[in-house]
Parts: structure tokens; C-alpha cells; sequence
């Protein structure tokens, strides 16, 4: 059985404030990650780690920072709509509709082997599917069904819409995906490959093999909204950021948030991933 709960409780109590109901400040921020799950109500005194270091190295004025953390694309627009952050770390398939909606603008990722997909597998137990054109009309299981152009044009392989290609139902965890197609409730699950392996020592989980392997994908981005967080802010939180990890004081709360590191952006991934979103 999959195991995620010690990690995903991790992450949350990394990252997680509350909701609040106001707008925010230019340095408070929204953190939408999905590998884990997690219940954001557990971890403010993480976060205030993560934000009051942070301020510590970035000038910014005391308890400045705040920010939630939401494993939900609905909930995590709702709060970037109605707090109005200056920064968020999110999943690429958010970014790429953030860049449109709000003129986002990547300025690190975030290394990590815990938090981030580098490639999504078509997984299936039934032995008569062996392709996704197999799949047409079939039901899918997957964290990624209420981000279709995402799913459609980035995770596969760009041949149709997937929202009418198959029967797409959104599930919060990976497990849910699993025990779906074991107990054929779903024909098909959307799975790494550290989850596929996990995946094979459940139950009757020795069948499940992969049909299809996506390109190359990004992992977690940070991204700034320029109207909000000016270029002289971005700058100063890309190179706080930059350097948090390997800093004494702040690479203790990075291990906390299972982050290895946070990097440069990778152009030519984050280039490729974008042509593909917007290809026609």
C-alpha cells in the first residue's frame, strides 16, 4: 500500500496557512502542489518559518508574509482571485493558464524527487488496451482532469481534447486512481513512475503496466504576478530563494518542505512545455 501521509503531512505543515479573507500583500503567497495531498489547516507554524525567513533575507518588513496552501485547482484560483498575492509556487499546468489570465512570469522551480512529476504515464490493468487510441471513451482517473488543455496538449499526446476523448473524472489522490482500475471502476489512471512502482506491490497490482509515457515535464514553478510584486521584489525573493537552501538558516525549513532546492528556470523545458500548451 502507498504510503504518503508522513510526506504529505510534511509538505502541508511546510506550506500551509488558513484561507484568509482578505486581499494580500505584495509578498504573501499561494502554494498549489497535488503529488501529496494534504490538510492545509495543520501547519501555520511551518510556514511562518518559511515566510519569516524570508523576510529576514529579503528586508522585507516583519510578518509581511503570509500565504495557504491548496491542493485544489478551484481552490487555489479562488484564493490568487480573491487575495491577490504577489508570488505563488505552483504546478505547471496552473502556471500555464496564470501566464495568460495574469501575466505570470516564472522566476524559479523548485528540485525536489517528493513534490514533482517529471513524467505522468498512462497506467491501465485491463490486458485488451494497449494504446490510448484503445482508450477513446474509456474512463480516466486523474489529479490533472479539471486541467484538459494541460492534459491534453502537454501530458498527451495532442491528437484530441481530452475531455472529449475520454471519460475524465478528477480524483484529489493518486491512490484513488489505483484502486479505481484495480477494482475496474476506471479503465485507465495518469501515474509517475515511483507511483506506478508503488502501485505494483498492492493488491493485484502486479498487472498494472503503463500504455504511453508523456515528455518530459516541469516540476513546481515559482511565479510572480508583476502587477502585484514589482521587478525589483522579484528579483530580490528570486535570489533569497536561490540561495535558502543552501544557507544554514534556511535549509533546515527547505527539508521540511521536502525541497531539495530551489533553481534557475529551466528555459528550454519550460519553453518546449509552453509551445505545446498553446499549439492549436
Amino acid at each position: 500500500m502507498i504510503s504518503m501521509n508522513r510526506m504529505a503531512f510534511a509538505l502541508v505543515a511546510a506550506l500551509a496557512l488558513p484561507s484568509v479573507a482578505h486581499a494580500g500583500t505584495p509578498h504573501d503567497f499561494s502554494i498549489y502542489a497535488i503529488r501529496l495531498g494534504g490538510d492545509p489547516a495543520q501547519a501555520k507554524p511551518y510556514v511562518d518559518r518559511f515566510a519569516r525567513h524570508l523576510e529576514g533575507v529579503t528586508g522585507w518588513p516583519a510578518s509581511s508574509a503570509s500565504g495557504g496552501f491548496y491542493v485544489s485547482r478551484k481552490e487555489a484560483l479562488a484564493a490568487i482571485e480573491q487575495q491577490k498575492p504577489g508570488w505563488a509556487v505552483v504546478e505547471p499546468s496552473l502556471y500555464l493558464e496564470l501566464r495568460k489570465s495574469h501575466q505570470a512570469v516564472a522566476i524559479a522551480q523548485v528540485k525536489s524527487k517528493d513534490l514533482n512529476t517529471p513524467q505522468l504515464m498512462v497506467v491501465v490493468k485491463d490486458p485488451a488496451w494497449k494504446s490510448l487510441d484503445d482508450l477513446a471513451g474509456k474512463r480516466i482517473w486523474t489529479q490533472l482532469a479539471d486541467a484538459g488543455k494541460y492534459l491534453s496538449h502537454v501530458v498527451l499526446d495532442g491528437k484530441g481534447t481530452a475531455e472529449t476523448r475520454f471519460v475524465l473524472k478528477q480524483v484529489g489522490a493518486v491512490t484513488k486512481g489505483i484502486r479505481a482500475v484495480l477494482r475496474g471502476e476506471a479503465d485507465a489512471t495518469l501515474l509517475d513512475p515511483d507511483q506506478l512502482t508503488e502501485a505494483k506491490k498492492m493488491e493485484g497490482g502486479a498487472d498494472l503496466r503503463a500504455i504511453y509515457t508523456s515528455p518530459a515535464l516541469p516540476g513546481l514553478l515559482v511565479i510572480a504576478f508583476p502587477q502585484v510584486l514589482v521587478d525589483a521584489e522579484q528579483k530580490k525573493l528570486s535570489r533569497a530563494l536561490l540561495a535558502m537552501c543552501q544557507s544554514p538558516a534556511g535549509g533546515p525549513v527547505c527539508q521540511e518542505m521536502r525541497i531539495q532546492q530551489f533553481e534557475a528556470v529551466s528555459p528550454s523545458l519550460l519553453s518546449s512545455t509552453e509551445k505545446r500548451y498553446e499549439k492549436p
